[in-house]
């Protein structure tokens, strides 16, 4: 069956000075390395807000059961933002509202 995962995190920069957008950005690339490689990962979204640091990834994923497609949803996320040398302490798979750390990026040159 198919199910859609939505994970809102808060993002905590790890130098202030850097770019959500692009911090975002390179998850983004690695979730998009993990869907072509996960056949079960059917589709993704992601959605972010620089005024308060949240970001929303909905996954959509194929999956026996709903807990199945949210552990697999948690596990691509977290994997993603671990590949960008981020952090997410305090993880669960229950899935609430989580706190990652993003190594980020420095804001494109003219940004």
């Amino acid at each position: 069956m198919m199910y859609e995962a939505v994970i809102p995190i808060h993002v905590a920069l790890s130098d202030p000075g850097d770019d959500l957008g692009a911090a975002i950005d390179d998850v983004c690339d690695q979730l998009a390395l993990i869907d072509e490689r996960t056949p079960e990962l059917l589709d993704y979204a992601v959605s972010s807000d620089a005024t308060d640091n949240a970001v929303v990834f909905e996954v959509t994923v194929e999956a026996d059961d709903d807990m199945q497609a949210l552990t697999a949803a948690l596990s691509w996320v977290r994997t993603a933002i671990h590949a960008t040398g981020g952090n997410t302490p305090g993880w669960t798979i229950e899935g609430s509202v989580s706190v990652a750390t993003l190594a980020g990026s420095a804001a494109p040159a003219g940004a």
